[in-house]
């Protein structure tokens, strides 16, 4: 019996070693499991793969550690290629199915509007910079109220104008139509030329066009390209694109741009402006080191403001054209990682250096210093309403129509009615175009 005892006490004991190896062999696994679970409650790894051209945003390096080192697992690569070359290798990359997570687009309907319509890109308007810029910026980044592109900068027209001649006759920067001819009218009874035209150079008679229409036609439709378009309206018969035509006209049947515009060069009318033979000139904000030569050159004081095609009481709107965008590839893996760093990129406190030096903030949040020069137009390019320059939301070539017939116009040869007529024609052409 005590021999059959011990047997069994023995036999116990080894079943309870056995169960105890098999225990902390469950135990070591689960362990394992605990440890991968562990592991797998970190951040995975994220490579996020962006493409620019050469010269967009030259900051982005720079946030790119900053982010890498405030998010683990998270590696931004950064690729850059001339315009061109980008332009290719993107093409290729979409194609295959292979894009970038992040990359820049064109605004414009025959830019990043053929990507849109191709299914490349992943709608953005929930990311928290869309709400910080002004809806006439984001035009070309959209389509059916959905946002496809963020742009990082922007460009603008606006009015040059030497300070010393508008002091000298007693005229403060004019803010609506009125008060903009009232001061063309003293500027020419003083014999000076009110606006210096270029008008040698097409794109210069266009772009009064571009800077009247925003106040004028797009403050009372910012829809009226897409109903164009559509074929609901007509430049030839629409009232706010007659009313622009009208103040083109006003401006060369009352003398204030010079009757021989035509035969000046762009460099001859900027050398009149800082000469005092005239008092404006219409220009981009690309051109602001060479008037800041002049002035310097010619001892004169010169300020911007934008041109006030509005009535009074009305907002002035400024003409504006974003730069690229940065776009979410619709076949990304990493999209909320994406979106993630696009808000980082844009937050306030990141977004100057993102930019870099010398361009100008989408954001209304955010207002870059300005010079002498930009002092007086910096309230209206940080918090006026824009829409973007013309030919972004128009068909490829429909913005001709306003080159060569504005110059006949302004010869005498035809008439600005005649000119909307031909941006009609013109238009159709080019929007069939499209279609091919």
């Amino acid at each position: 019996m005590k021999k059959q005892l011990t047997v069994w006490f023995l036999a116990t004991a080894l079943l309870l070693l056995l169960s105890a190896c098999g225990n902390n062999s469950e135990n070591g696994t689960s362990g394992n499991t605990a440890g991968e679970n562990n592991s797998n409650t970190k951040a995975e790894a994220v490579t996020l793969k962006v493409s620019l051209t050469a010269q967009d945003m030259s900051g982005l390096e720079q946030l790119a550690k900053q982010y890498e080192s405030e998010n683990d697992g998270v590696k931004i690569n950064i690729e850059r290629a001339p315009d061109d070359q980008f332009k290719q290798t993107l093409g290729a990359q979409l194609a295959a199915n292979e894009a970038p997570d992040l990359f820049v687009q064109w605004p414009g309907l025959s830019k990043i509007g053929l990507s849109i319509n191709a299914g490349y890109l992943a709608d953005l308007s929930d990311v928290a910079p869309v709400d910080n810029i002004d809806k006439g910026l984001l035009q070309g980044f959209s389509k059916d109220d959905k946002v496809y592109g963020i742009p990082w900068s922007k460009n603008y027209l606006a009015v040059y104008y030497n300070k010393d001649l508008f002091e000298a006759n007693g005229i403060e920067v004019p803010t609506n139509w009125d008060e903009f001819l009232a001061a063309c009218e003293k500027l020419k009874a003083a014999g000076v030329t009110p606006i210096g035209l270029g008008g040698k150079e097409a794109s210069n008679v266009m772009f009064l066009w571009y800077a009247l229409a925003p106040s004028t036609v797009y403050a009372e439709d910012m829809d009226w390209d897409q109903k164009r378009y559509n074929n609901e309206v007509q430049f030839a018969t629409s009232d706010s694109w007659k009313a622009v035509a009208e103040q083109y006209e006003q401006l060369v049947d009352n003398g204030y741009i010079s009757k021989d515009a035509l035969g000046v060069s762009g460099d001859s009318a900027r050398t009149s402006l800082g000469a005092g033979k005239a008092a404006m000139i219409i220009d981009g904000n690309w051109s602001m080191s060479g008037y800041e030569e002049i002035a310097k050159a010619n001892n004169v004081n010169i300020g911007m403001f934008a041109l006030p095609g509005n009535k009074a009481g009305e907002d002035i709107w400024l003409s504006s054209g974003p730069s690229t965008g940065l776009t979410l590839w619709s076949g990304s893996e990493h999209q909320e990682e994406a979106k993630k760093f696009l808000a980082f990129l844009y937050a306030d406190d990141n977004y100057l250096t993102l930019i870099g030096p010398g361009q100008f903030s989408t954001l209304k949040t955010v207002q870059p210093e300005s010079s002498d020069m930009s002092a007086d137009i910096m309230d209206v390019v940080q918090n006026a309403p824009a829409y973007q320059f013309l030919d972004i939301g128009w068909p490829s070539g429909a913005n001709e129509a306003f080159n060569a017939p504005t110059q006949a116009a302004i010869g005498g040869a035809t008439s600005f009615e005649e000119v909307l007529e031909s941006a009609d024609q013109t238009w159709d052409k080019a929007a069939a175009n499209m279609k091919k």
